[in-house]
Formats: structure tokens, C-alpha cells, sequence
């Protein structure tokens, strides 16, 4: 019964793609004389590649899960493809093109066909979560990601599954019972679909309860168990054929948030620029006057993906012989930090400069403050996952320094509270610690106050 829904929906899929595209031809191609063979056999050629086509990149098959744009890859592909056949079968066929565009065509049918499949994919969305076109699953997993994809299921009813029964498998249970319970229940009770989630050392027992399911008709979908290795929601990528899962997350995988942070960081650092350009000039003066040498310091960081850029400050310290800048480690009332240097450190009115950086795309207004190459060779050594913070541009300000984590302080504490920003980054996110470092600025120490608040991953 299963195959035969499955057989009869992407059957009905293909009749309304095959009227849409009729509907289009029809639509764009003028009215001319001639024969009816003359007339029928262009049509009929396109509505056959199409469908061709349609099946060789894999439109009916079944995609209840994917997005409500999942299908315009696929046509776009179709659309290419038949632009290049039509034009190649009309030297090779008796087809006639006269007074027909198939660029028109096939923009036109691809313009269409979007539109209607990601209406058609809403409205079955709406009528699974109403009850119908559902399928009938089973759950038979370890209790704790059991209740995950149970919630998860729950949450997207629009999907159209609904449990009928779950199975908790405990190592410590009695393995024969539940795969005779299973059995039982499966040969008993109409089922469409089931999921494994068992453990890793429950191979056995899953391959038993695979052939089970496959006995009774029922399609079976298994969910690694990857836990000890993957911590957070993941990505699943096919290779050709061969599934590849990203063991981290993290947000530089998705397009939105690279557009939204560097449109971010232009309108941000172009405001500053604006707005405390005389702040800027005052305080370069006052360096100037009350220490020798440059207002402005440069130095190499380590920033996103380990590619080196030179970072601008505001120099807040003595220029001495014996210092070597890159690999001086500041402590708390170091000698070599000038009074107004030290007021500058204070109100983080030193980092200012680097939105300069930030304009030349070499870093953002929030992330993990980049590090310098001599001390990131030793904490990449000492401190796990210490790389991991360079998945991300870094910042002006970070979560962490927001929390006290700045200067002198703990590497691994400064980590954690990086990677805790990485893998729960939101647009709420970055603009929570940037109103945290203007509090900074106006009231030094307020934002350690966050050190016991959460913030470690």
C-alpha cells in the first residue's frame, strides 16, 4: 500500500508539472499554420524531455521533509537542460521553431513551475497538519534521543508523520522481549515508516529490527549514533552517495549570516567613523603629547580561518627598546602602560581604531578577539578547541570581554565564553554584547558583573 500512495502522489506531481508546462508553451508560442501533426510535434517533444528530465534529476521522488524552495535547484537544472535539447533536437527533429522563443520559454515555465510547486508544497504542508496524507510511524531508539525526535516530530506536524508508538531501548533491558515486542507490533499494526536510533553497540539488535521492517513493507530510516563526536545540531551533506556529516555547526555555513554581519559591520564602523571622527583626533593628539612616538600602534593577529592581518590601536604604551610588542604579555599595572593608556584600556577607547579593520573586511564589530602569532601557537597547544574561535571573523568586542575575560585573565575561561558566542550566535546576540561594551565605557567593570551568569559552553 505504501509504494502505491508513493506511486500515485509523484504521478499526480508529474500531470500538474506536464499542465503547467502546456499551459506556458501555449502561452508564449504565437498562433501559425499548419498541419496538426506540425502543431503537436514540438509540444510533445518539449512535454516528453521535460518529464524526462524531471525523473533523471530526481523531482518525484520523496521530499516531504525538505524546504518550501526544495524544488527550484531542480528545475532550474530541468530548465537548462531543455533549453540545450530543444535547441539541439530542432536541428536533428522536424520540429519547427519559427516565431517561437525558447528562451522566453523556458523563463517563462521556470518562472511558473517555481511558484506553483512552493504553493502546492503550502498547501500539502497545510493538509498534513490537518491529518491527512500522513504517514504512520514508529520510534525504536535510546530514551533520551527518543524524546529529541518524538519533540522534533511533534514541533512539525506540517511534515506529516505522526507516532503511533515508541520503543525505548535500554542496554541494560532485556533485548529478545522488545525485539519480539517490535515484531509483534509491526505484523499487528498498519505502519508506514520507522525510525532506529539505537547506540552504536546495538548494531546487531538494529540490523534485526531493519530486516523486520523491510519484511513488513515498512521503510526504515536510521539515525547514527555520532553523540560522543557531535555536540550540537549538525549538517548532513551527499557526496556522491556518501553522506558527510559536519562534526560542528557553526554559523560562516550559512549565507544569511555572513550578509547580515558584514552589513552590519559597514553600517556600524561607517556610524563611528562619522560620528567620533574629532574623538578620534583628540585622542591622537593627546598621545602624541603625553609620550613619544606614534599615536597609533600596528601589529600582527591571527584572525578568521588563521589568515594574519595588521591590527590598528590607539598605542597606550611606552615604545622602550627591551619590549617586544609581540610577545610581551600585559599584566595588571604593567610599568610599560602609559596613565593615559591606562584610561584608554579602561573605557576599551584604544580598540576604536579598528574599525578601520573592520572596513577592510579583516575583522567584525563582535566576535573573539583575535591573538597574537607567538602566543597562539602556545594556547592552541595548552587549551582544547583553542582553533575553533577562528571559525569566525574576530571582533572589536566579544562575549567574553563583555564578561570580564580581557587582558590578564584565564585563556581557557576566555575560550569557552568564545565558543559559547559561536555556536549560539544570533542577531539578539550581537547586539546584547555591543550595548554591554558601551555600558563598559561609561561604567568600567560592568561587565564582569556577567561572569556568573551564563556564558560557558
Amino acid at each position: 500500500m505504501f509504494n502505491v500512495r508513493v506511486y500515485l502522489t509523484n504521478a499526480c506531481l508529474a500531470c500538474f508539472d506536464l499542465a503547467v508546462t502546456a499551459v506556458c508553451y501555449f502561452a508564449v508560442r504565437p498562433a501559425q499554420a499548419g498541419t496538426i501533426v506540425e502543431h503537436a510535434a514540438l509540444p510533445l517533444f518539449i512535454l516528453l524531455l521535460w518529464l524526462s528530465l524531471s525523473l533523471y534529476f530526481g523531482m518525484y521522488r520523496s521530499r516531504r521533509l525538505d524546504s518550501l524552495l526544495a524544488d527550484v535547484a531542480i528545475t532550474l537544472k530541468v530548465s537548462a537542460a531543455s533549453w540545450l535539447f530543444i535547441h539541439t533536437g530542432s536541428a536533428v527533429l522536424p520540429l519547427t521553431l519559427a516565431g517561437f522563443s525558447t528562451t522566453v520559454f523556458i523563463l517563462t515555465n521556470f518562472a511558473a513551475l517555481t511558484v506553483a510547486r512552493s504553493l502546492l508544497r503550502v498547501c500539502l504542508r497545510e493538509f498534513r497538519r490537518r491529518g491527512y496524507n500522513v504517514k504512520r510511524l514508529v520510534l525504536i531508539a535510546a530514551p533520551e534521543i527518543g524524546l529529541r525526535l518524538e519533540e522534533k516530530i511533534g514541533r512539525r506536524s506540517y511534515y506529516g508523520y505522526r507516532i503511533v508508538r515508541r520503543f525505548d531501548y535500554v542496554q541494560t533491558g532485556d533485548a529478545r522481549g522488545m525485539l519480539d515486542g517490535v515484531t509483534e507490533f509491526l505484523r499487528s499494526t498498519a505502519v508506514d515508516d520507522a525510525i532506529l536510533a539505537l547506540p552504536a553497540d546495538a548494531n546487531e539488535m538494529c540490523g534485526r529490527l531493519v530486516a523486520e521492517c523491510e519484511a513488513q513493507g515498512i521503510n526504515v530510516r536510521i539515525v547514527p549514533d555520532l553523540s560522543p563526536l557531535i555536540r550540537t545540531e549538525t549538517q548532513i551533506y551527499d557526496f556522491d552517495g556518501i553522506p558527510l556529516v559536519n562534526a560542528r555547526l557553526y554559523p560562516t555555513e550559512f549565507i544569511g549570516y555572513m550578509l547580515f554581519k558584514r552589513t552590519f559591520d559597514l553600517c556600524i564602523s561607517i556610524l563611528v567613523l562619522t560620528l567620533l571622527s574629532p574623538l578620534l583626533l583628540l585622542v591622537s593628539l593627546l598621545i602624541k603629547i603625553t609620550s613619544p612616538g606614534p599615536a597609533f600602534f600596528t601589529q600582527d593577529r591571527v584572525g578568521m580561518n588563521g589568515k594574519r592581518f595588521r591590527i590598528i590601536k590607539f598605542r597606550t604604551m611606552r615604545q622602550t627598546p627591551s619590549l617586544d610588542p609581540d610577545s610581551h604579555w600585559t599584566v595588571h599595572n604593567d610599568h610599560h602602560i602609559t596613565p593615559l593608556g591606562r584610561w584608554l584600556r579602561r573605557t576599551n577607547l584604544d580598540e576604536l581604531p579598528q574599525v578601520l579593520n573592520v572596513l577592510k573586511g579583516e575583522m567584525s564589530i563582535v566576535g573573539p578577539r583575535p591573538e597574537r602569532p607567538f602566543f597562539l601557537e602556545r594556547f592552541r597547544k595548552e587549551v582544547p578547541e583553542y582553533m575553533a574561535r577562528h571559525y569566525v571573523k574576530s571582533g572589536i568586542t566579544g562575549w567574553a570581554q563583555v564578561n570580564g575575560w580581557r587582558g590578564d585573565t584565564a585563556i581557557p575561561e576566555r575560550v569557552a565564553h568564545d565558543l559559547f558566542y559561536i555556536r549560539n550566535w544570533a542577531v539578539s546576540f550581537d547586539i546584547k554584547i555591543l550595548l554591554l561594551t558601551l555600558a563598559r565605557m561609561f561604567i568600567p567593570g560592568a561587565g564582569s558583573l556577567q561572569r556568573e551568569r551564563q556564558g560557558r559552553s
